[in-house]
């Protein structure tokens, strides 16, 4: 037979779908590994689905999205991102903030194009740009997470076309502050750059921390691409459904993508996205305090552990160092699942400078995050 593609079979299975096959597997296993907001999905998201399969509401989607969905998608933009945008124009509607993602890479880039991205991010970014040809330019964030603004500014080549950001950023908790924002902005637009920016979790933010998004400020709307889900807001992951905001050309573009590669998003579901954003965020601030309750909770307990670790300033995530211990992050994720049947992601999965660091996801309840850590403990202990 021929050969396969290429550029695919480069490609490692997703290790956190490893993670989490291999944790239902067992009984005993606690899970802190996937990226999942553990609370119910709002009822009016779950009716408007049941709702619009009743109506027989199971055709064909319009190719950009339902235009209810559309105009509130809009109407959110404008008041939460404070991004001026036309429904009509500057939104498409995908399957998940990974469509998303997908849509942004074909749209913009060339097979030699060169994208720059802070390490260690999330996995994905890097094997997408694998798919579409694109060179990934790593840049080391600093010890604190933070960006290193010089070395990106240096990393800049003819060949550059865009920077990626994910803010709240997975895997590290980093939140870009306005300065490291603006910072960017000034980068991206001496050089005549895209910015593609990734802000699913933009309402998981601490510290008395603002999201700002890059495309509501002077000059980056039409040079940034917004990806957006409403899998982490409204706990709905497995709805598969995101969206784009960006200028008409490029939406234009992402449109033809779409058509000839997925057709369309879920048709029923739009509707569940129609009234959770009806909803409003309300619902969200007892949620939100829990969450931030957890962060506290576990950079604690890790602190007392033992544990180099930053404080995260937003999303559910958290990534402590295990080079104190003379573990690399891929073995201390496979002893601690095999001795105390605790799942933690391994750094290395998430760039070039994390192998010796583990990400820990705490969406979870905190009886189990309680648990978790008293095995992490232990584990550590007998080292």
């Amino acid at each position: 037979m021929k050969e396969t593609s290429h550029k695919v079979s480069k490609a490692p299975k997703s290790a956190i779908r490893e993670l989490f096959d291999l944790a239902l597997s067992r009984s005993d296993v606690i899970s802190l590994g996937i990226g999942q907001p553990d609370f119910t999905t709002p009822e009016p998201a779950i009716q408007g689905n049941i709702n619009a399969l009743k109506k027989n509401i199971t055709m064909y989607a319009p190719t950009r999205g339902v235009p209810e969905l559309l105009e509130l998608v809009e109407k959110k933009i404008n008041k939460i991102n404070n991004i001026k945008a036309n429904w009509k124009d500057n939104i498409i509607i995908t399957n998940g903030g990974s469509q998303a993602i997908t849509l942004a890479f074909a749209s913009i880039f060339n097979p030699g194009d060169e994208m720059i991205i802070c390490s260690p991010n999330f996995v994905s970014y890097f094997y997408c740009a694998l798919f579409f040809g694109v060179k990934v330019i790593e840049v080391e964030r600093n010890k604190d997470f933070s960006l290193n603004i010089e070395k990106i500014r240096n990393s800049v080549t003819i060949k550059t076309k865009a920077m990626l950001i994910n803010t709240p950023n997975n895997p590290t908790g980093h939140a870009l502050s306005l300065t490291e924002l603006k910072e960017i902005v000034d980068i991206i637009i001496k050089n005549d750059l895209y910015l593609i920016t990734d802000e699913v979790y933009e309402n998981y933010i601490y510290d008395g921390l603002i999201h700002i998004s890059p495309a509501s400020l002077n000059g980056m709307f039409e040079r940034t691409i917004t990806v957006n889900a409403m899998s982490k807001l409204f706990s709905a992951t497995g709805f598969r459904l995101g969206y784009v905001v960006a200028s008409k050309e490029i939406i234009d573009l992402m449109e033809k993508y779409h058509q000839y590669t997925v057709a369309g998003t879920n048709h029923p579901a739009q509707y569940g996205f129609i009234e959770a954003l009806k909803m409003g965020t309300d619902f969200f601030k007892e949620i939100w305090e829990s969450f931030d309750k957890r962060r506290n909770f576990v950079y604690n307990r890790l602190n007392e552990i033992g544990f180099d670790i930053i404080k995260p300033r937003g999303a559910f995530y958290i990534m402590p160092s295990t080079e104190k211990f003379n573990l690399s992050g891929t073995k201390f994720s496979r002893d601690i699942m095999k001795e105390k049947a605790v799942a933690i992601v391994p750094g290395g999965i998430f760039g070039s400078f994390s192998h010796y660091m583990i990400r820990i996801s705490y969406a979870t309840e905190m009886k189990k995050l309680s648990e978790a850590m008293e095995r992490i403990e232990k584990f550590v202990q007998n080292l």
